[in-house]
């Protein structure tokens, strides 16, 4: 009896023994060569989502865009293809979403004076029609006309049937008027009201706002609204504004053949309305295969868009402008990728969580 009791005691020590020793292997092994497969990490490289994050965040937010040429397939570009800079110094990636909802895009229309040199109206006859062949249904839009005065001469809609509008619409006057600010202040007024999570707006010009024939026009119709207050005020719409300069004979009118200092000068406000709300500037050479060609990458751009999150490794609450720089590493065999986005953002002032976008 007591022989068999020792026995018990001796098997119930080895299994001890056996079972002390699997779990030390088993801690030692975990530490060592675990299945990376069966690991949770601490902290993922970024957030990869379905949904868009909420308004109040202490992200910054990125609206890219990026475009294949016109004949090519945009790759599938995941998180990994992106490289976040500000001010040069790199920064990771917190929030990551393909974001295709629908769009709604106020169509700026210059039919002045300007525009009828030199067959312009002929290259944006189909620009209308060629932005939107392929539209999401649910996608909607507006054609805002302007020269003397801007006006609404189609209200919102989704029917891409409307869009079959012939240039020039009637003018007030002869005069190379052209109310470029008034109506890019009219179309972000307008795009308030739109029903879409984004917004845009697609500007087709010849530039020289408020004539560039001496200063009868900017007396009669008062003074144009200063590009620095048309940029603030663009710059707190949620909305991204494209254009087109179609601008063959820069300098010149109608009516003397006197320089127009301008049409330069508006070429540079579009360059700072593009790059602040991340948009495009195009200098749009004068032909309507070339305009068209500008329609398709725009609209190819706004089908599908990423939206990029990121924390700031510059914690400063200074108010000071930041630049911003997006690069993409298209997988290989990949064409030519063009991206952009937001030129840059104001910090926040201390005790302001917002940040301004530049």
């Amino acid at each position: 009896m007591n022989r068999l009791k020792a026995r018990s005691t001796a098997v119930v020590f080895v299994l001890l023994i056996f079972a002390l020793t699997l779990s030390s292997l088993a801690q030692f092994q975990g530490q060592r060569g675990m299945d990376p497969r069966n690991q949770q990490p601490a902290q993922p490289a970024a957030v990869v989502s379905t949904e868009p994050p909420p308004l109040e965040t202490d992200l910054v937010l990125l609206t890219v865009s990026v475009t294949a040429p016109e004949k090519s397939q945009l790759p599938s570009l995941p998180r990994e293809r992106f490289e976040v800079f500000e001010d040069g110094v790199p920064q990771k990636i917190a929030y990551f979403w393909e974001d295709s909802r629908p769009i709604s895009v106020g169509l700026v229309i210059d039919d002045s004076d300007f525009m009828g040199r030199n067959r312009k109206f002929d290259d944006i006859r189909d620009v209308v029609p060629t932005f939107l062949k392929g539209k999401n249904p649910a996608d909607e839009y507006f054609v805002l006309q302007f020269s003397t005065f801007p006006r609404m001469t189609v209200s919102y809609t989704t029917d891409a049937k409307l869009a079959n509008i012939l240039f020039p619409a009637g003018k007030e006057d002869a005069t190379p008027d052209t109310a470029l600010s008034d109506a890019i202040y009219l179309g972000l007024e307008a795009i308030k009201e739109s029903a879409n999570p984004r917004k845009a707006l697609l500007i087709i010009t010849a530039g020289g706002d408020k004539g560039c024939n001496g200063s009868q026009a900017n007396v009669r119709m008062g003074e144009p609204i200063p590009p620095e207050k048309l940029l603030a005020f663009a710059m707190k719409q949620p909305v991204q504004i494209y254009s087109m300069l179609i601008a063959d004979d820069w300098g010149t009118v109608a009516d003397g053949g006197t320089a127009c200092n301008q049409i330069p000068a508006d070429e540079n406000t579009l360059d700072e309305l593009a790059g602040a709300t991340g948009g495009h500037a195009y200098l749009a050479p004068n032909s309507q295969g070339g305009v068209n060609a500008i329609a398709i990458e725009v609209a190819r751009a706004l089908k599908t868009q990423f939206l990029i999150g990121y924390k700031s490794t510059n914690t400063a609450t200074d108010g000071h402008r930041r630049g911003v720089k997006v690069k993409v590493n298209p997988p290989d065999g990949s064409p030519k990728l063009k991206v952009w986005t937001k030129s840059g953002y104001y910090a926040p002032k201390r005790g302001q969580t917002s940040l301004t976008p530049k």
